[in-house]
């Protein structure tokens, strides 16, 4: 009996399909991130004590913050706050407020006594804020006050509160030209308001690029890069509407390189946003409200 031997057959090795790019925060993990934004923001909101300080960085640094606290909005809020989404992201503005009157009332005090190296107290404030904000998620977690046993809670509220305060200072810095009290109550020059009549605005943009994004993202197939790519987007409008007040109150030099940043911002991270809703939904149908992007 002859034997043939066993022909191998190759196998055809199908050629995977390329994976289309998704814009991600791989590196720039929740911790790195919150790292980052804090030792960003923390030296920028010191900077711009001085009027010299160009104020489209500041506007680096609040898109930096945000991106912050709409990623921490993200962590705390999808164990399921249900509405406490926005709720949370006003609380984080919330907290900014006070934080950044603290700081700025502060630092410019100690700036009376010591000179420049009393600037550093405007991060008084964000420490201070700090504490508040651990202290409220301990107390929210606690079965003795309200229970809600969200984890991480205290850390969120934390950060929340920091990246609130750093981006309410940078805010007002941009519109004033400074954090310094004296400036930030000081009529505009040519105006009869001061900087403090646009605090409802910063309020409204600060919270908006917070709680905006997960809002509008969340669901089962929510994406992290997704999700804060429409932070930065939110950024940008940020610093076009306050390049737009920035100019009015201390001249082009200052407001038009702001502004023409948040457009640049908004332009290309809107775009970004579009496509990748578009690439990762199962259908897309437009509602010819928005001009459908190519791909």
């Amino acid at each position: 009996m002859t034997v043939t031997p066993a022909v191998e057959e190759e196998e055809k090795k199908e050629e995977k399909p390329k994976e289309k790019f998704k814009f991600s925060f791989d590196y720039f993990n929740e911790s790195r991130l919150g790292i980052f934004a804090l030792v960003v923001g923390a030296i920028i909101a010191v900077a711009a004590f001085f009027p010299s300080l160009p104020a489209f960085v500041k506007g680096i640094g609040a898109i930096v913050v945000i991106l912050w606290g709409a990623d921490s909005v993200r962590k705390t809020a999808r164990y399921g706050l249900g509405t406490g989404v926005p709720s949370i992201g006003v609380l984080a503005v919330g907290f900014g407020l006070v934080g950044a009157t603290t700081g700025m009332a502060i630092g410019s005090e100690i700036y009376h006594y010591y000179g420049s190296i009393g600037i550093l107290g405007v991060l008084a404030g964000v420490a201070f804020m700090a504490v508040v904000g651990y202290v409220s998620g301990v107390l929210a977690n606690s079965e003795r006050f309200i229970g809600m046993k969200i984890p991480g809670l205290e850390r969120g509220m934390a950060e929340l509160a920091m990246a609130g305060t750093l981006a309410i200072i940078l805010e007002c810095s941009i519109v004033a030209g400074s954090w310094y009290i004296g400036d930030i109550l000081s009529p505009i020059k040519g105006y009869n308001i001061t900087p403090v009549a646009f605090i409802a605005v910063m309020f409204i943009l600060a919270g908006f690029g917070m709680l905006q994004p997960y809002n509008s993202c969340l669901g089962a197939d929510e994406r992290r890069g997704r999700t804060l790519l429409m932070a930065i987007e939110i950024g940008g409008i940020n610093c076009i509407i306050l390049g737009a007040v920035a100019t009015m109150s201390l001249g082009a030099v200052q407001g038009v390189p702001l502004l023409v940043l948040g457009a640049i911002v908004w332009v290309v991270f809107y775009r970004a946003y579009m496509k990748a809703c578009m690439e990762e939904s199962y259908a897309a149908v437009g509602t010819g409200l928005i001009k459908t992007l190519g791909g």
